[in-house]
């Protein structure tokens, strides 16, 4: 597959797979992977459409702040993201690194005020147990129902 073949079909499988797999490495070095709310789906969250374009250099998270994987994070930020369409059997997996985002801009941006359930009390993107991740990729590898791929990123 040629690099733009590959950058379309992962646009499709991210912006419709329901979930993201984040996966990141616990204190004895082995990993834990744990469902994520997948962002870039477009049926799920169109309201992020304009302020998440599909990046497969970048790919934000929410999460908790008291969540285990925060610590986890700060110690490693080596990490892996799977997305996949079930029902077709295609999957795409960036490998690269993330980092806590402390930025009050862009955790405003992104946030949705039905998260209000995740992250109770007030504040809505101010609340202290609100917390944004930046996953930036290096490469990926994939599966298109035919073939395996792979592609660097940068």
């Amino acid at each position: 597959m040629e690099k733009s073949e590959i950058l379309a079909f992962c646009k499709q499988v991210v912006e419709k797979s329901k979930f993201a797999y984040l996966t990141t490495i616990n204190e004895l070095g082995e990993p834990e992977t744990r469902a994520m709310l997948n962002l870039y789906n477009r049926e799920m969250y169109p309201a992020l459409q304009s302020v998440l374009p599909f990046s497969p250099f970048e790919i934000y998270f929410t999460t908790n702040t008291s969540s285990e994987k925060m610590q986890q994070i700060e110690n490693n930020v080596k990490s892996c993201v799977y997305f996949i369409i079930e029902s077709e059997w295609n999957g795409i997996m960036f490998n690269g690194e993330i980092e806590i985002v402390t930025d009050a801009v862009t955790k405003k941006k992104i946030w949705q005020d039905e998260w209000v359930r995740y992250y109770p009390g007030t504040g809505g993107y101010q609340n202290t147990d609100y917390s944004v991740l930046k996953f930036t990729g290096k490469y990926l590898k994939g599966w298109n129902g035919r073939e395996k791929f792979r592609s660097e990123l940068i």
